[in-house]
Formats: C-alpha cells, sequence, structure tokens
C-alpha cells in the first residue's frame, strides 16, 4: 500500500506544475528573506511565519531554485503524510483491538487520490491537514490492553503533542484558529466522558498551544505594534464578500488565458453584505453554504495550479472521492443513530465525535467564502475514523436485519450518484473572465494583495 501511493504521488508531481508561481512562490519568497534577514524582516501582514519557516528548514537553510524546492517539499511533504496515517492507523488499531482494523485504516488514509495529489505542492494546505489529522488522533482515549506492554503517553503528554500540532497548524494556516477552540472542546468532552482531568492537562495543553505561536507574536509586536498570535490583517470579510458571488474559484496556468477561474452562483441577487444576502434570500444563502460545502470537497481539478481543463482522470478519481465521502459521511449519520440509542460512548465513539466536531468545526469557518479544492484536504485526511467506524458496523459487529444493511448501502450509493450530478452541474457555472468582476475589484498590490489576486511567477 506504501508502494501505491509512493507511486500515485509521484505520477500526481510529474503531472503537476513544474515549479513555484503565484501563493507557491510567494511562500518561496518569504522563506528567502526568513532565511537571509531573519524574523523581523517579515514584509507583510497577510502571511504567518509558519510555512515560510517549515521551508527554510527543509531546504538545510539554503537558496534552492524553485524546482528543486518543490521536489523537497514533495518528498518530506509526502513521507510526513504517509507517516500520519501511520500514527491513525496504529491508534485505530488499538482502539478497536483489531490488526484487520489498522490495516484498512492505514489503507484509507495513505491511498486518498486527492490528498498524495497535493503532496507536489508548496503550499500549506496539505501540512495543515497532517496536523489537525495529527491534533484529532493524539486526543483519543486508548484502551488498556490486558498484560500489554506497549508504550503509552501520559493524559499531559497526549495534551502537549495534541495541542501542539493544533498550534503548528494554527502556526502555517491562521484559519485554524477554529481548530484549536474545537480540540478544546473535545478535550473537555474527553474529560466528563472518562472522568479523567487534572491541571496538568490543561498546563501541557495550554503549553503545547502557546509555543508554536510565540514567534508569530513577537514579529506583530516588533515589526506591526500588535499583539496578535495571528495575521493582522485578515481578509476573512472579503473572501466572505467574494463567496456571495462565486461557488469555487480555481487558478489556470494556460497561455493566452486568465489565471480566474470562477464558478459564479446562481442564487446570488447582488445583496451587499452576506448578512444582507441571508435576510432577503435565506434558502438561497443557505444553499450557497452547503455548495461552498460540497465544492470544496469536489476535487474536480486535483491539483492548485490547473495546467489543463480537460483531464481525462476527473471522473475516476471524483468516484473514488465521492465513495469515501459518501461512506465518512454514513459513518456520522452511524454516530448520530448510537447517540439516539443512548449508545454509551466508548474509545471508538469518541474517535468518531471528535472527528465530527473538528471537522465541523473546519467546515463552517470555510463555507462562507469563496472556497478552492485545496481548502478541502483537512476534512479529507479526517475521514478515516468515521469510514473505518461504518467497515467496522457492517463486517463486524453483530449483523442486524438485512434491510437496514441493504438501506445503509443504498443510502451510500444514492450519495455518490447525488454527488456525481451535483459536481457536473457546478462544472457548468465555470467562467474564465480576464479581470475579477466589478463587484470584487482591488488594488493589485502584491504586499497586500488577497488569495483572488494572483502576482507575478518571479519578482
Amino acid at each position: 500500500m506504501t508502494a501505491a501511493a509512493i507511486g500515485v504521488a509521484c505520477l500526481g508531481f510529474v503531472a503537476g506544475y513544474p515549479t513555484v508561481i503565484y501563493d507557491s512562490w510567494g511562500y518561496h519568497y518569504l522563506s528567502e528573506i526568513l532565511r537571509t534577514k531573519g524574523l523581523f524582516a517579515w514584509p507583510t501582514d497577510l502571511r504567518t511565519y509558519g510555512y515560510p519557516a517549515f521551508l527554510v528548514v527543509l531546504s538545510g537553510f539554503r537558496s534552492l531554485p524553485g524546482e528543486e524546492l518543490r521536489l523537497v517539499a514533495f518528498v518530506v511533504q509526502l513521507a510526513a503524510y504517509l507517516g500520519a496515517c501511520a500514527f491513525v492507523a496504529a491508534r485505530l488499531r488499538r482502539i478497536y483491538r483489531s490488526d484487520s482494523v489498522g490495516v484498512w485504516a492505514y489503507a484509507i488514509g495513505a491511498l486518498n487520490p486527492a490528498l498524495l495529489l497535493h503532496t507536489s505542492e508548496v503550499l500549506s494546505d496539505l501540512l495543515s491537514a497532517v496536523l489537525v489529522q495529527l491534533a484529532v488522533a493524539l486526543c483519543w482515549r486508548l484502551p488498556q490492553a490486558e498484560g500489554s506492554r506497549a508504550p503509552r503517553l501520559t493524559p499531559a503528554a497526549s495534551a502537549f503533542l495534541s495541542f501542539l500540532c493544533a498550534g503548528l497548524a494554527v502556526a502555517v494556516r491562521p484559519a485554524n484558529a477554529i481548530v484549536a477552540l474545537a480540540l478544546l472542546g473535545v478535550w473537555l468532552l474527553r474529560a466528563l466522558l472518562f472522568w479523567k482531568f487534572s491541571l496538568g492537562e490543561v498546563f501541557a495543553g495550554g503549553l503545547g498551544l502557546l509555543l508554536p505561536l510565540i514567534p508569530q507574536l513577537a514579529l506583530n509586536w516588533k515589526v506591526f505594534g500588535r499583539i496578535n498570535p495571528l495575521i493582522v490583517h485578515s481578509l476573512y470579510r472579503m473572501q466572505t464578500q467574494w463567496g456571495m458571488g462565486a461557488l469555487k474559484y480555481g487558478t489556470v496556468v494556460i497561455p493566452g488565458r486568465s489565471p480566474f477561474l470562477v464558478y459564479l452562483n446562481p442564487f446570488y441577487r447582488g445583496d451587499p453584505t452576506p448578512a444582507a444576502f441571508f435576510r432577503n434570500h435565506p434558502l438561497g444563502y443557505l444553499a450557497t453554504l452547503g455548495l461552498h460545502v460540497f465544492a470544496m470537497l469536489d476535487f474536480d481539478y486535483p491539483f492548485t495550479f490547473i495546467t489543463r481543463l480537460d483531464l481525462w482522470y476527473r471522473w475516476p478519481l471524483a468516484l473514488v472521492n465521492f465513495a469515501l465521502l459518501a461512506v465518512a459521511l454514513a459513518g456520522c449519520g452511524l454516530a448520530a443513530v448510537r447517540l439516539f440509542r443512548r449508545r454509551p460512548i466508548d474509545e471508538a465513539a469518541f474517535a468518531q465525535w471528535s472527528t465530527i466536531l473538528v471537522g465541523g468545526a473546519y467546515l463552517a469557518i470555510y463555507a462562507p467564502v469563496e472556497v478552492e479544492n485545496r481548502f478541502g484536504l483537512t476534512p479529507e485526511a479526517l475521514m478515516t475514523p468515521l469510514i473505518v467506524a461504518m467497515l467496522v458496523w457492517r463486517f463486524r459487529e453483530t449483523p442486524g436485519p438485512r434491510s437496514v444493511h441493504a438501506l445503509a448501502g443504498a443510502a451510500v450509493t444514492a450519495g455518490i450518484v447525488a454527488a456525481v450530478f451535483l459536481s457536473a452541474w457546478i462544472s457548468t457555472k465555470q467562467t474564465n473572465p480576464t479581470q475579477p468582476s466589478p463587484a470584487n475589484a482591488f488594488v493589485l498590490d502584491p504586499e497586500r494583495a488577497p488569495r483572488r489576486t494572483r502576482t507575478p511567477a518571479a519578482p
């Protein structure tokens, strides 16, 4: 399975854009400033130090051409992702007390094509997904096997490492602050369910979250005169403005074409703000939010930088992805049914609910904005425990009436078919304008340009 995953990732590396460009070039540029001039020479209030610092470390503190940096980043990000999949699988193996569950859990994560193809991109999204995946897995409570001498993390060590990963995820992508907040709720839920709580865990978790944010705090205070662990200048309100008129966007890198690939929202009627949109057209705005979530997880173009608009593997990849999403959604339904039936929340159920809470918070923060495929990598990485729970229910637990299993299978199949039709419908909304629409116009300043602006590929 590891060999197959590496093979798919290598195919993606060859098929992707061959060097750093646009946002990738921006991260490369910032990493060079960080390497040569230090933290307090930081030039922008729109990016955190996290991913550029990661590039500095993996380049060996040397200046690398864009092509070499992309190769090194690919190898390190692929290794990090497969390592995270192995860690998650090992913990699920212990929770379910089954070697076969561990094997299936590793296969589900390691062979996810959407995630594998993004390991080749010099962007923060894959690393963010890995860190969030580890943060959630570290909060799971492992059962104590009788006579087992396997090493176990203490609750305080688990809390420290879990929030350390969350803090690193925030340093890499500031929007992950919602993940840290949801993770706090998960740890409180763990304490209530299993009656395990100590001040040592609180201190360890707070320390783990704070450590990765100290450089950004120092940077913002020294350079911008602000005490803020995130970015000083937030674009979230502007992104929610764009999100009203568009279902999704992509970046085209094809000679003679504009880089803007915009999927127009047919429900938008020109309201000036999201609040006005919801007040005047509540059903239209709720439909927009739902379509944003779906579009985020619909990898119609698997790469961030689109070099071809006609991909022969678009639908094979989509079918695999929609099958995983449908089974994961069924896993959410299974968790809800068990809760309504007042089934006890054991270690396995807690793994499901922790994933649902963190993944739901992540989707909620991105639902109002104009989304891009790469925003969906974190929810994709979090699907494994939900899919595993569904497979365990289907093949290991005491079989129920055949009608129940048939109904579950029919629901998953219907979900896949509906996703295919919805994806095809969203594709009909594509436009490739030469300029941003007047409602979304802005000043093309490379230092303050939001993500919708495509800055040059070279200085």
